[in-house]
């Protein structure tokens, strides 16, 4: 031994074949669990994702129900969709229909006004005749006949 207490060279060169390889191996051990260190720092980042990830998919299922009773009303969206489509034209119809019906209402009015005349007419007309129906003799017999 020397005065540092560094075994000598003699004793060195006694030292097995299979230990030297062994230290001679300690640089490349040395570089890649460096390496191990830099590909696994992120690997906390990774876990906290996963257990994002995983509460984010907790809704599925919600949202599964839901897209189904979407998936469910698909047929009646449709036809529903098939009727908005033709909405145009039953509107048009309906306005054809509407100013028909005023036209008709229009006619009736005039009608109903010349019936007015008409009746106002006639009963200028009957009035005289009504006054002489009430002399006719018998008629208040007729009267009391009937109300009894």
């Amino acid at each position: 031994m020397t005065r540092l207490g560094i075994p000598g060279l003699d004793r060195i060169t006694a030292v097995p074949a299979d230990a030297v390889e062994s230290l001679r191996q300690l640089p490349l051990i040395v570089e890649n669990t460096a390496k191990i260190v830099k590909f696994t720092a992120f690997l906390p980042e990774v876990a906290e994702a996963l257990r994002k990830v995983s509460e984010d998919t907790g809704t599925l299922p919600p949202m599964d129900r839901r897209i189904s009773a979407i998936e469910e009303a698909m047929p009646v969206l449709v036809e529903v969709q098939g009727h908005l489509r033709r909405l145009p034209e039953t509107m048009g119809h309906l306005d054809e229909g509407v100013e028909r019906l005023s036209g008709l209402m229009e006619r009736l009015l005039t009608a109903l006004e010349e019936l007015d005349r008409s009746v106002g007419g006639l009963q200028t007309s009957v009035e005289p005749m009504a006054r002489l129906a009430d002399r006719v003799p018998g008629k208040r017999k007729a009267e009391r006949d009937e109300s009894s």
